[in-house]
Parts: structure tokens; C-alpha cells; sequence
């Protein structure tokens, strides 16, 4: 009789993970109203209204025992005098290659250039690894799978102010993401 070993290697726990900023109630309706109208033109699947958010930066599968070191790294972020800035999404856009319809900005506001830098260059320094573009482009995802011929005309400017930004961990459930909040820090 052979005996053969087996791999019993223990399987580590991990969390999919993002920074964002959300919208203020006002701008979270008006981008659903939005995402409802891109749905109706470009076939896709619209991004629920509690889900709309502006990504800071993904990192993706981390490991669980790593959670606090992310919010300390967030935590010397606060401390840098990143201040408080207003977000306004003033375009309507369509990524074909990847199939996503998506609200944007014009310029971005120094305080998110800002924010995302002191992030990426905390998490960098914390040893978190990350997609680290060349250059940060913010835009709110409000259609998945999308097939847009043509892109409605933005009525105005959604503006809301950003006061802080969050950590979230994302799930799976009933087939849906669900975002669910582990910390959040403030802008001065």
C-alpha cells in the first residue's frame, strides 16, 4: 500500500477592499436618477443607488490580519492637513472596452489629487500593493456591461462637498456587492 501526502495548507482568510468618498443624499439621488436614465440607453446593469461611489484607490483581496495596518495607514493620512474639498460631476462618459458608462469631472479637485496621493503614498509605505496609474482619473461607475450608442446630455453639475472618505470592504450577497463600511477618517 502507498501512502501519499496530501497538501493541507491553510487557506487565508481575505476581504476585497477599497478607499472611496460617497455622495452627499442630494448628489446620491441625482446620480441614481442618472445611472436609471444610462440604463435605458446603454442595455446594461445599473449600480444600485447605495452602492454609487468615487474609488480612491482598490486594492482588492487583502489579507484580513492586514485590516489594521490599512487604517493606520489611513489614519497618518488624516494627519497630513488633507482638507475637506467639493466634487462635482459635470460629464457623461463610456468606457467601450471595458463596458462601463460612467459620470466624471472636467478637472479633478486638488483636494482628491491630493487625498489620493497621501493614500497611495501611506499604503506604499505600509507595504500594500495597489494598481498605481500613471494618472488618477476619478469617475463614479453608474452602468456595468454596458453597450452605449449614445450618452444623455447632463441636466448641471452634481456638486457635493467631501468632508471624509471610508474604507469598505465589499461582499457578495444574493448576488449583489454590498459595501459595507469598516472605518472612515475626515478632511480638515
Amino acid at each position: 500500500m502507498q501512502v501519499t501526502e496530501t497538501n493541507t495548507a491553510i487557506r487565508e482568510e481575505t476581504a476585497r477592499v477599497f478607499f472611496a468618498i460617497w455622495p452627499d443624499a442630494a448628489a446620491q439621488r441625482r446620480l441614481a436618477e442618472l445611472a436609471e436614465r444610462l440604463e435605458a440607453v446603454c442595455d446594461g446593469r445599473k449600480v444600485r443607488a447605495e452602492n454609487i461611489h468615487l474609488t480612491l484607490v482598490f486594492l482588492g483581496e487583502v489579507s484580513i490580519d492586514r485590516l489594521d495596518a490599512l487604517c493606520q495607514a489611513a489614519n497618518e493620512v488624516q494627519g497630513t492637513g488633507v482638507r475637506a474639498f467639493n466634487f462635482a460631476v459635470e460629464e457623461v462618459s463610456y468606457w467601450k472596452h471595458n463596458r462601463i458608462a460612467y459620470a466624471g469631472t472636467a478637472k479633478a479637485p486638488q483636494g482628491l489629487l491630493d487625498l489620493v496621493d497621501a493614500l497611495q503614498s501611506a499604503l506604499s509605505a505600509a507595504g500594500f500593493a495597489f494598481d498605481r496609474q500613471a494618472s488618477y482619473i476619478p469617475h463614479i461607475t453608474l452602468v456595468r456591461r454596458a453597450r452605449c450608442p449614445a450618452l444623455p446630455e447632463l441636466a448641471g453639475p452634481v456638486v457635493w462637498p467631501v468632508h471624509e472618505w471610508v474604507l469598505v470592504k465589499s461582499e457578495q450577497a444574493n448576488g449583489r456587492s454590498v459595501y459595507l463600511p469598516i472605518g472612515r477618517w475626515s478632511l480638515v
